[in-house]
């Protein structure tokens, strides 16, 4: 474990280095946005099993609703191939295991707001099963018809206050809580989790107490560690036995064609 350990507090220093670079390299926001979605790429590819594929762009679902540009996509090994060398592309849902939007400061209303918005939008977006196996509990059947979503920020303002203007924002956009974000990640300070059913696996307890909707942890220098293991948390464990490009496919076949 102290392996482990010092790899990611070298990953931990690395993706701060890189965040701070950002700033001193480039003068335009999308230079600067790019550079640290890259360094947070790098981290997973470090971690994450080699049949995942990491991409950016719009996720699309079978009835045609289509998300926002979203900044790092996790594509699951059955994902047809629709990424081009650049690592952009349009994304099936039912291949997506999990969306991450990534924000340098989460401190401003606008960028809070934009964050909120972006989650939302791939969270309308519907999973459909296909021939699927699944491990787990009637519960995590249910989570998978949506794809699990997170925040990433490199600064924020401290996680009690960050909860509440999240909390705050939510309602003001009234945004239902099957579309809100799954976790808010802040790099130096820990994780904000959203249980949003009693059925979760996931179990915060304090002082004999089971805490449900947004809860603080204040991780610190352990925050990537535990993002990681919130990660084999969040995405699902699923088999599919049919292809996910078949779904969409249908859909086309349903246009009305002439016949000669």
């Amino acid at each position: 474990m102290e392996a482990l350990d010092n790899l990611l507090n070298q990953h931990l220093e690395r993706l701060k280095l890189a965040f701070k670079e950002a700033s001193t390299k480039f003068k335009t926001p999308e230079d600067v946005a790019q550079y640290r979605e890259k360094a947070i790429k790098d981290f997973l590819r470090e971690f994450l099993p080699p049949t995942y594929v990491l991409g950016k762009g719009e996720i699309i679902d079978t009835k045609g609703i289509r998300s926002r540009q979203i900044d790092i996509i996790i594509c699951n090994q059955y994902h047809p191939f629709t990424i081009s060398s650049s690592g952009y592309g349009l994304f099936f849902a039912e291949g997506v295991a999990c969306a991450i939007e990534v924000k340098s400061d989460l401190s401003t209303r606008e960028e809070l707001k934009q964050a909120i918005l972006q989650v939302q939008s791939i969270k309308k977006l519907e999973r459909k099963p296909l021939g699927d196996l699944m491990y787990g509990s009637e519960y995590d059947l249910e989570r998978t018809r949506r794809i699990p979503s997170i925040i990433f920020t490199y600064q924020s303002p401290p996680l009690n206050v960050l909860k509440q203007n999240v909390k705050e924002m939510q309602d003001e956009l009234k945004i239902p809580t099957e579309e809100t974000v799954d976790a808010i990640v802040s790099l130096e300070k820990g994780i904000i989790y959203n249980i949003k059913d009693e059925r979760d696996k996931l179990m915060i307890v304090v002082k004999g107490e089971r805490r449900l909707g947004l809860v603080g942890v204040l991780h610190e220098e352990e925050t990537l560690k535990s993002f990681l293991l919130y990660l084999s948390h969040a995405i699902p464990l699923e088999v599919k036995f049919i292809p996910i490009i078949q779904l969409y496919m249908q859909k086309l076949g349903k246009n009305n064609v002439m016949v000669v």
